[in-house]
């Protein structure tokens, strides 16, 4: 098989997989009433920190498309990810 060819199926189902983690909503910021974005593992308010270089590196290797944030839980001490519903394309 050509290899352009199977480079470009790669990156084509390397793009459809992203799609379908937005989809499923998967790391997305979850909100209530009450708090605007609380911990998967407590249900606690969730504090944002600065980025690391490995994050920065995720955000450009998912095409910008996750508008990830690194967040800290000050209850359980969980640390990840989570992005928002809007997509600012630039």
């Amino acid at each position: 098989m050509d290899q352009f060819l199977l480079a470009f199926l790669l990156l084509i189902a390397y793009f459809m997989l992203l799609l379908f983690f937005r989809y499923l909503e998967i790391g997305k910021k979850k909100s209530d009433s009450n708090c605007n974005n609380y911990c998967p593992d407590c249900n606690a308010a969730l504090n944002r920190v600065r980025r690391t270089k490995k994050d920065q590196l995720i955000h450009h290797f998912t095409f910008r498309m996750f508008d990830a944030k690194r967040y800290v839980c000050n209850e359980c001490g969980w640390e990840g990810l989570r992005w928002d519903e809007q997509f600012k394309a630039r």
